[in-house]
């Protein structure tokens, strides 16, 4: 607890004495990653979008309230709530605030090890500094969206004396991505392709 609130009061005295040069709309993360393992890390993000670039790896998990099972059976909840914020361990010149959220996950039953996905949603805050943060000044202060798949990896550690499957939580990876032009392109033309053939079959049926 009193690591969360050390990194808490770090993250407040960096925001308030940083200049004010965060952009006007945030930028969107197009694609990347952050993976935590275990419940305190360690975590390693690397995000990229529009003319935007970071990464870094340590204490910006410092404050990881994961709300997924230390110990969990079949038929229990994992969150894929997360929040993150702090320092980077790469110099110290990265602090920040990521929050994702996303749908709950139920365990299903199963005597193997688990791979699990969600749909997240990411909100964040970037500060990066020539040297640490700790003692600024900053460069940039920027906004962050995304959204992506959440991958869990559990592990199966035996059964419950009532048979339930018994699983601990080891990883887990938010994958950043947004849809594809081509995707997209590909999307509108099935749309005009069937656009086309209803009205040819009204005009049959005339």
């Amino acid at each position: 607890m009193s690591k969360i609130f050390l990194a808490l009061c770090s993250l407040l005295l960096i925001v308030a004495f940083t200049p004010s040069t965060t952009h006007a709309d945030p930028i969107l993360i197009t694609s990347g990653t952050l993976t935590v393992t275990g419940f305190v890390g360690p975590e390693v993000y690397s995000l990229s979008g529009n003319n935007f670039s970071a990464g870094g790896t340590g204490e910006l998990g410092a404050v990881a309230l994961l709300n997924s099972c230390h110990d969990c059976v079949s038929g229990s909840v994992v969150n894929v709530f997360a929040f993150f914020g702090g320092n980077d361990s790469l110099g110290g010149n990265h602090a920040g605030a990521f929050m994702f959220t996303g749908p709950p996950i139920t365990v299903p039953f199963s005597l193997t090890n688990l791979t699990l996905t969600s749909p997240f949603e990411f909100t964040g805050n970037l500060i990066t500094c020539p040297q640490s943060c700790f003692f600024g000044p900053a460069i940039s202060n920027v906004d962050l969206v995304g959204s992506g798949t959440a991958t869990f990896e559990l592990l199966f550690n035996g059964l419950t004396p009532d048979g339930r499957a018994r699983f601990t939580f080891h990883t887990i990876t938010y994958n950043f991505e947004v849809p594809e032009p081509a995707s997209m392109v590909l999307f509108g033309g099935g749309l005009a392709a069937l656009g086309a053939a209803l009205r040819r079959r009204c005009r049959w049926s005339r």
